[in-house]
């Protein structure tokens, strides 16, 4: 039996989001306080960089989901979050930015460059970062050392690698990411946040777009902003971060602007500052303003909007 939004949101997080409560002269739609973020990309400001990611007119999904995004532009600079049930067409999303999902149809361009159709590696060396929820089976590789995944990834500009180097380089990550291990320390035993700590320690310098899925699932309060400062410098120095969370708090503290996905449908991006905790509850619900009807798996996708456009 459907449930109400009320009800959903309590059936997520337990307990039903109330709005504020606001004075007589207060609209219905007032924004929520702000919450207290770390110092931003941009301090505040809108960001102002280049493309870092755009969308038009793209369709994508898997047996059971169908998801169509008309248009989507993200900043250099920019945090987007990803709201909705798990399951949603979030996940499908940042897959697709990565590379590791082929859209159905539209265009997909990294940094101005047009990826659409390409593989996996052409997106990596376009400077797209993908870090999954599910870190011990497709982030690390169980049974491999902190040190061996360095090596994994460390340039090769031979044919044969220096175990030395790789050593040093194992030990330079362990102690800039203040992870609790050692380079020879498998990674199956540390734990879920230095877990994320080694593949954060994994990710290059200088990238354009990073894609997260739930970064801080499992972590203390402590290593959960400890993450975050790390996210937000990758901001500073220039990358457009995409995520999807669970948390409704994370999603409002560090997001620029939300999409919401509900049902196989996709809000248009909405500006943290236009939002509530109890308008975004309501909208993961299904109560989308703008979004484009589901379609069947596998169903044509319609012929992407005017460009500038939101949708």
């Amino acid at each position: 039996m459907p449930a109400g939004a009320d009800r959903l949101v309590a059936l997520m997080f337990g307990e039903a989001l109330a709005p504020r409560e606001r004075s007589p002269e207060e609209g219905g739609g007032a924004p929520l306080a702000p919450l207290e973020r770390l110092p931003g990309p941009s301090g505040g400001a809108a960001p102002s960089g280049g493309a870092a990611l755009t969308l038009e007119g793209v369709a994508f999904g898997d047996h059971r989901l169908d998801v169509r995004i008309a248009h989507l532009a993200v900043r250099r600079g920019e945090v987007i979050g990803l709201a909705g049930l798990e399951g949603s067409g979030q996940r499908l999303l940042l897959r697709a930015c990565a590379g590791l999902l082929r859209a159905r149809r539209g265009r997909v361009a990294v940094g101005g460059a047009d990826l659409t159709g390409r593989p996996y590696p052409a997106f990596l060396r376009a400077g797209v970062g993908y870090l999954p929820a599910d870190r011990r089976r497709e982030g690390l590789i169980a049974g491999l050392s902190i040190e061996e995944h360095v090596a994994l990834r460390a340039p090769r500009p031979g044919f044969f690698l220096r175990p030395r180097e790789i050593r040093r380089a194992a030990e330079r990550a362990i102690e800039a990411l203040r992870i609790r291990g050692r380079p020879d320390t498998p990674v199956e035993r540390l734990s879920g946040g230095n877990q994320q700590r080694t593949q954060l320690a994994l990710l290059p310098a200088g990238l354009a777009l990073l894609l997260l899925e739930q970064p801080t699932r499992g972590l203390d309060l402590a290593s959960a902003r400890w993450v975050w400062e790390q996210l937000l410098a990758r901001c500073r120095a220039g990358a457009a971060l995409l995520f999807a969370s669970s948390d409704l708090d994370e999603l409002m503290r560090y997001s620029d602007r939300i999409l919401v996905f509900s049902g196989g449908r996709v809000s248009p991006p909405v500006r943290v500052a236009d939002l509530t905790l109890d308008r975004l509850g309501r909208m993961i619900g299904g109560e989308l303003d703008g979004a484009a009807p589901p379609s069947a798996p596998g169903a044509p996708a319609p012929p992407p909007a005017p460009a500038g456009s939101d949708r």
